[in-house]
């Protein structure tokens, strides 16, 4: 089974204040919120120095396409990420962990909050990213590609993981006479 988006705010921050509760837990549910709030891959945000975001802007080479991203962060994030940083160095990496680290981090996250551990991986963040701006982008899926950095609408519905009920609960809605 493919990892999933999460797709229920509350279970997003009842993961947030599990990885809280761990020793250095701050930076933890920060790189969550940035992940997020960035839909960026797991590499690119453990990749990322001080000097990559200036004034709420993170420039970033994604790795997978050797391509330049320029992301604004909202102001919860910003706002968090700039106290962070101000006692870092300009090359200091901001997230200092390995890709294997947040795996067993999301995995025990998703235990702590009933998700069986076999739907979450690395990718939960920008699969959650990715569905949650969907929705509220009323469904756009052009800019969700244009998000994620696909190149094919098929391979951006895929990350959404629609499932039937969610087509339902829109289609009954629609009434013809």
């Amino acid at each position: 089974m493919p990892c999933e988006p999460i797709k229920d705010k509350q279970i997003i921050k009842d993961m947030m204040e599990a990885l809280a509760m761990r020793q250095n837990g701050n930076i933890y549910v920060l790189w969550f919120e940035f992940a997020l709030s960035t839909a960026l891959r797991v590499q690119d945000t453990l990749s990322l120095k001080k000097k990559d975001i200036k004034d709420g802007m993170v420039r970033v080479r994604i790795q997978k396409t050797n391509t330049f991203k320029k992301i604004e962060l909202n102001p919860s994030c910003r706002k968090k990420m700039e106290m962070y940083l101000q006692f870092k160095k300009e090359d200091d990496y901001i997230f200092p962990f390995k890709r294997q680290w947040v795996h067993k981090l999301l995995k025990w996250s998703a235990e702590q909050v009933g998700i069986p551990s076999h739907n979450v991986s690395c990718h939960t963040t920008r699969k959650t990213a990715a569905w949650w701006y969907y929705r509220e982008t009323g469904y756009d899926l052009n800019k969700t590609m244009q998000l994620l950095g696909h190149k094919d609408a098929k391979v951006t519905r895929e990350y959404l993981l629609i499932s039937d009920d969610e087509v339902n609960e829109e289609l009954v809605g629609i009434s013809w006479s």
